[in-house]
């Protein structure tokens, strides 16, 4: 950008100088054109000044100089107007920027007066020329960034209209600023008529503090027709403060429509719903609501029937993704070959039988909000990249897909096995336990809650009685001392199935020990007979429970048994002596 682009501010400041020092100016530019002038010049401007003149000189030798004609001057002398210049003296001094000269800024005088001005205050007008010339660099920049800010605009407009999605930007007031050719279009409406108008004005039930997660909304009326929109909300946050938000807006389709109706059909489960005083369970309430609303993956750890995807459910509940879907996958019970198209989806005529329309998979159901996968130590072993890739990319592929899907998903995990033994023994990628291993939750088993176990006995008893339409019964005390001293070992789920099956069978009000399932009373028989054994019994019983785990782990083969004996630390003789004594 040069002088001749901002020639209506360069004529302002040549006027400026010329009402204040009362003399004339001429402004040039690199080309020696005439950008500015005033008095006796001022009919020449867009004219080329005379050739090797004052302004050339500056020009080329890029400092300021000065020409009178009452003395001698080298520069007088070689102007192609020496002879009919009527100019008592000149200053010229340059305009930069950076490096290069872009013009020269030149005071003239033509009369007596005036050149007396300069000459007496030729030191404070050198002064005075130098701001006005970094004045007029500045408005050259500004200009040129003003220029360069629409074109951006333009160039922003062009590439936010093209966009797939709808784009509302709304203010901190929640007011529209601006939108986009395909939000014109879902609205059925024109940029004018919402513009400067509540954005509840068009999309009543949107929450303009969840933001980051898609979710799906209500059905609002547009021009007398119900759709549904799936809704992202991203604030811009300037120096600290929101100061705007950039709306993501979609209609959602049939198919994602009616896996919301599935979805809200779904328990919401409370950190307030997960029943226990005891002090493991506090702290894993208190652990699991501290980062519900975090991206970050989480791993549930624990035995089976501990309550992991109760856990999971309430994390979301108290996140920020609770308004999209919560979307659970139990990895062990898909069989293999149907797993990856559960969970990513296929398009059609993937593979025979696939459906001719395709179908979406988990984690594109989940989208904006969470998938729990249970029993992830079940994965299989060729999926586990793919798991690995959506858990650092976001994206992924259908099956037979070419296109890219990028969802924003926060992944809860939930297993009982040992991943560190998988790990070691290459049944599970290093790579993808470290990704899941980010927040890993520990779930306490119910032998661990003891004083938990009445307080969830007692709601169990309620809830069975109420769905099976039964009469409010009681524990016995003797029942409540069992149920206190057993170990467990299905934890909570298997604390629910004996309670659902003691409201089932008992017809009195007080149910004893006597109606408690034969499986339960095998196990307190067992653990009865085993506190009576004797010191050598228990010792012997563990020897051989031992010995059978790591046959178990190892092999009963001759490389097995070796290492049996280096981690037990024993001769490979009393290896054989034992294992023959307990018939193994």
């Amino acid at each position: 950008m040069s002088l001749k682009e901002i020639r209506t501010s360069v004529q302002e400041v040549a006027e400026a100088i010329a009402a204040v020092l009362h003399v004339d100016v001429t402004i040039v530019d690199e080309d020696l054109m005439r950008v500015a002038a005033t008095g006796e010049y001022k009919n020449c401007i867009g004219e080329k000044i005379p050739k090797k003149c004052l302004f050339e000189f500056v020009l080329n030798e890029k400092k300021p100089n000065y020409a009178d004609k009452f003395r001698s001057n080298h520069i007088c002398e070689k102007c192609s107007a020496k002879s009919t210049c009527n100019e008592f003296s000149t200053i010229g001094y340059p305009i930069f920027k950076g490096n290069e000269v872009i013009g020269v800024i030149g005071i003239n005088s033509f009369r007596e007066e005036q050149e007396k001005i300069i000459r007496e205050n030729y030191d404070s007008l050198m002064i005075f020329l130098e701001k006005l010339s970094v004045i007029l660099l500045g408005n050259i920049i500004y200009s040129q960034t003003i220029k360069q800010l629409k074109i951006q605009t333009e160039e922003t407009n062009k590439i936010i209209d093209s966009l797939s999605d709808g784009i509302l930007c709304v203010d901190s007031k929640g007011m529209i600023k601006y939108t986009n050719k395909k939000a014109e279009k879902i609205f059925e409406t024109i940029k004018e008529n919402i513009i400067n108008h509540p954005v509840k004005e068009i999309i009543p039930n949107i929450d303009l503090e969840l933001t980051g997660v898609k979710y799906n909304t209500e059905k609002i009326n547009v021009n007398g027709k119900k759709i549904s929109l799936t809704i992202k909300s991203n604030p811009v946050i300037f120096q600290g403060k929101k100061v705007s938000n950039i709306i993501e807006v979609n209609k959602t389709s049939d198919e994602v429509r009616d896996a919301y109706k599935l979805i809200e059909g779904e328990k919401i489960v409370k950190f307030e719903d997960i029943i226990g005083e005891s002090k493991s369970i506090k702290n894993v309430k208190n652990i699991s609501k501290n980062i519900a609303k975090s991206n970050s993956t989480i791993i549930l750890r624990g035995e089976s029937g501990t309550g992991k995807e109760l856990f999971a459910r309430a994390i979301h509940y108290k996140s920020n993704r609770r308004r999209a879907p919560f979307i659970a996958i139990n990895c062990a019970s898909i069989p293999d070959n149907l797993l990856e198209s559960e969970l990513f989806g296929y398009e059609g005529g993937a593979f025979s039988g696939a459906r001719r329309e395709g179908q979406m998979g988990k984690f594109e159901l989940a989208n904006g909000g969470t998938i729990f996968l249970d029993e992830i130590g079940d994965m299989p072993i060729h999926l586990q990249p793919k798991i690995l890739r959506v858990l650092q990319e976001q994206r992924f592929r259908r099956i037979g897909g070419k296109k890219e899907i990028s969802v924003s998903v926060r992944i809860i995990a939930a297993t009982n096995r040992n991943l560190e033994d998988m790990v070691k023994n290459g049944q599970f990628r290093e790579d993808l336990y470290y990704r899941l291993n980010v927040i890993p939750i520990f779930l306490p088993s119910l032998k661990e809650r003891s004083q938990d176990v009445l307080l969830l006995s007692e709601y169990l008893l309620g809830k069975f009685c109420d769905r099976l339409e039964k009469e409010n019964k009681r524990f016995s005390n003797e029942l409540k001392d069992i149920f206190v001293t057993y170990n467990w070992p299905g934890n909570i789920r298997e604390l629910e199935n004996v309670i659902e099956y003691l409201v089932n069978i008992t017809e009195e009000e007080i149910i004893t020990p006597q109606n408690l399932p034969v499986t339960v009373q095998q196990r307190l028989y067992e653990y009865e007979s085993q506190s009576k054994l004797s010191l050598k019994s228990r010792v012997e019983s563990y020897e051989a429970n031992l010995l059978i785990a790591m046959i178990e782990k190892y092999g009963n083969d001759v490389k097995g048994k070796s290492k049996i004996v280096e981690e037990l630390g024993i001769e490979l003789s009393t290896l054989y002596r034992k294992l023959k004594k307990y018939n193994l």
